[in-house]
């Protein structure tokens, strides 16, 4: 797998996928201080829970301005090939 990341914002109320950005594959490392990964992904391909502190963290580091209210915000990794064709692959739905 190539992965591509995004900081992915869920509707509370309908989760529904409201908030996609990029994260480009140098800001990984501090990524990884922001989540508690599962030893056996080391390429961050499962999705993680952020805290609102964390997506503040990742938001700043990324040069965005995100609204916390009514959203849950997670780090999902898709592969690139189907990124590029526009089809878009979750590990596991929030």
């Amino acid at each position: 797998m190539n992965p591509v990341y995004d900081l992915c914002g869920y509707e509370k109320s309908t989760g529904t996928l409201a908030v996609e950005h990029p994260v480009a594959a140098r800001f990984l490392p501090l990524v990884r201080t922001l989540v508690v990964a599962k030893p056996d992904d080391p390429e961050l391909i499962l999705p993680y829970e952020l805290s609102e502190n964390a997506v503040a963290t990742l938001a700043e580091a990324l040069g965005l301005s995100i609204d916390l209210r009514g959203f849950r915000f997670w780090f999902e990794a898709s592969d690139a090939s189907e990124a590029e064709a526009g089809t878009r692959i979750v590990a596991t739905a929030p």
